[in-house]
């Protein structure tokens, strides 16, 4: 039987984020003052020593792998899902007309994971802090999009009171510098003028390339349109070429 959305609804003061970036090792698993949330894919990771809620936000593209399946039947805890699978126990209908109050602005399940607490937080008064760990979002182009809204959902829970922890080592609410204050050199704008300009000159590079590519498959579809009314010609076929020859048909 699937669980009921209430009780999968944080029990705890204190909530733990789970995803599997390296900090993952470092989340406070021998503190039971914490409960434990995670991405469904943490309990594949031998330092993941324990959870309580898992969620799997993907669509049955996902999820209706055979693999992916198996693991989640084998969890015995609630989780969240799109939405609740009699073929899989533990799954929880994610309850998004609640959490949809708060904002449309969803790009990864960390996200959801984060809005949830903070309903949590606004209903029951629980948790007041939240740590996230595993969770580094760098270098990875998807992250590009990911990372600035689970640093908005941060925002949302630290402008509702909640205590949010980031342990170092990944790039959500990080920066090379403060802006306008530390590590300022002229020389950054000569260089970022000179990105830019160079940027212009591969597109305009990349442009011409593509034309002259197409003007080549041109003329490669006049040499076969030829070598076609040659053959002819050669086997006796034809003894003259249409004023407007059809195009050779591909064989």
């Amino acid at each position: 039987m699937s669980t009921s959305t209430a009780e999968a609804i944080c029990k705890k003061d204190k909530l733990c984020v789970l995803g599997t970036a390296g900090t993952l090792a470092a989340a406070p698993y021998a503190d039971e003052s914490f409960e434990m949330w995670g991405v469904s894919p943490v309990v594949t990771f031998e330092v993941c020593k324990r959870w309580d809620v898992l969620f799997e936000m993907h669509s049955e593209g996902y999820y209706g792998r055979a693999d992916i399946t198996k693991r989640l039947q084998g969890v015995n805890a609630p989780i969240y899902m799109l939405e609740a699978q009699e073929h899989i126990p533990g799954s929880v209908t994610y309850p998004l007309d609640d959490i949809l109050q708060y904002g449309r602005y969803h790009t990864t399940t960390v996200s959801y994971m984060l809005a949830l607490a903070l309903h949590s937080y606004k209903t029951t008064g629980k948790p007041y802090h939240v740590a996230v760990f595993g969770v580094h979002m760098q270098h990875e182009e998807e992250y590009e999009m990911q990372r600035p809204c689970v640093e908005h959902w941060i925002g949302q829970l630290k402008g509702a009171g909640v205590d949010v922890f980031i342990p170092p080592g990944g790039a959500i609410l990080t920066a090379s510098s403060l802006y306008g204050y530390e590590n300022y050199n002229p020389l950054c704008y000569d260089l970022k003028q000179r990105v830019e300009g160079l940027t212009l000159g591969a597109n305009a590079e990349e442009a011409a390339r593509n034309e002259a590519e197409g003007r080549r498959h041109q003329q490669i579809g006049a040499i076969k349109e030829a070598q076609y009314w040659l053959d002819k010609l050669q086997k006796g076929h034809i003894t003259s070429i249409p004023e407007q020859p059809l195009a050779p048909k591909e064989t």
